[in-house]
């Protein structure tokens, strides 16, 4: 089973783990840092995800998804990935952290789930009100 590690600002990461947990169960796999806006910098979340990575990180890798590219979560993260087996994703939402949920308990390695999350992250972003109009003229 492949650990997954979410980043983000504020409690986004806390929010988006109780929802994927009401719909898939508790999840030993999921693990999750907030970036304190006010008081943590870059070198200051780099050691706080260094730490946690000392201890869930498998020869397999671990997937870490972060909120944006470009921010300090994933900028942090980035920084580390000469000393661990990371594949980062950004953009992190419910459709993406559920498919890393039920992908990572089949998948080999941090790529090959990184790579069907990403798959699936990208069909869950559609203009609904499109769909609907499309489906209604069939």
């Amino acid at each position: 089973m492949i650990n997954i590690l979410i980043i983000s600002h504020c409690n986004l990461t806390k929010e988006l783990i109780a929802t994927a947990e009401v719909i898939a169960g508790k999840q030993e796999n999921l693990f999750c840092i907030d970036k304190d806006i006010k008081n943590e910098n870059l070198q200051s979340l780099q050691l706080k995800i260094d730490e946690i990575l000392g201890r869930i990180n498998k020869p397999e890798g671990t997937l870490v998804l972060t909120d944006m590219l470009g921010g300090t979560p994933c900028n942090a993260a980035l920084l580390l990935t000469k000393k661990y087996n990371l594949e980062i994703l950004t953009g992190v939402n419910l459709p993406m952290l559920l498919s890393a949920v039920f992908t990572s308990k089949i998948a080999v390695t941090a790529k090959e789930l990184a790579d069907k999350v990403i798959s699936d992250g990208q069909k869950s972003i559609v203009n609904a009100k499109q769909l609907m109009a499309e489906k209604l003229k069939n």
